[in-house]
Formats: C-alpha cells, sequence, structure tokens
C-alpha cells in the first residue's frame, strides 16, 4: 500500500514539476490532490468512476476477482478501516474521523471473543 502511494506522489510531482507548467503547487497539503490528469489538473469524479470500473472489468476477465467479489471504490474505505490493526479507537485515529460512530460504519471488524471459563 506504501508503494502504491509513493507512486502516485512521485507521478503527480513529476506532472506538476515538468517544463512548462504554468500554474503553483498548492500551499495547502488539502488541495495536493493525489491523482492528477497529466494537465495538473484533479481529475474528474466521473472520470475516476469509468477508470474504476475498468479496472475492476480487467480483474474480472484476468480471473483475480469474481463476478460476486466485486466491489465499488468506495468499499475500498470499508476495507481499509476493517482491516487497519488496532482498536475502534485506534482505527479512528487512523482515519482522521470525529465522531466514532463514523468509523463504526466502515468497520466491520468482528471482534473475537473467548469463550467463557469452565468452573
Amino acid at each position: 500500500m506504501v508503494e502504491a502511494w509513493e507512486a502516485l506522489v512521485t507521478r503527480r510531482n513529476g506532472i506538476w514539476n515538468r517544463k512548462g507548467r504554468n500554474f503553483p503547487v498548492p500551499i495547502r497539503p488539502e488541495q495536493r490532490f493525489l491523482l492528477v490528469q497529466q494537465t495538473g489538473n484533479p481529475i474528474a469524479r466521473s472520470s475516476l468512476s469509468s477508470a474504476w470500473q475498468r479496472f475492476i472489468r480487467m480483474a474480472m476477465n484476468e480471473g483475480v476477482i469474481e463476478e460476486d467479489e466485486r466491489f465499488s471504490m468506495h468499499g475500498l474505505k470499508h476495507w481499509g478501516i476493517t482491516y487497519t490493526e488496532g482498536n475502534r479507537g485506534d482505527k479512528q485515529d487512523a482515519v482522521g474521523h470525529k465522531s466514532p460512530t463514523t468509523t463504526g460504519r466502515y468497520d466491520h471488524d468482528m471482534p473475537i471473543v473467548k469463550p467463557p471459563r469452565k468452573r
């Protein structure tokens, strides 16, 4: 996951630092989008959605996932939170939710409960 993130940052920085670029790199981190077009502008939601659908179809065609295993891009958020190590508070801190209720909507982790002790 870290490698993928670093690859996207490297790609974005390469686009932003290309010769002839005529607009400044945003100073505020929340304005530095990770996924950008060749122009350096953020990718439109419709373009990202189309690319995601092509990606999922390709994964199914290559046998990586089955039809019944397909998932939405938003499903990645559920998956990421569910499989983040730690307790609910750790997960809330990791994703930046203000409310534990919000984290709970995305966390589908089933806690392992020890069986009762025999008396």
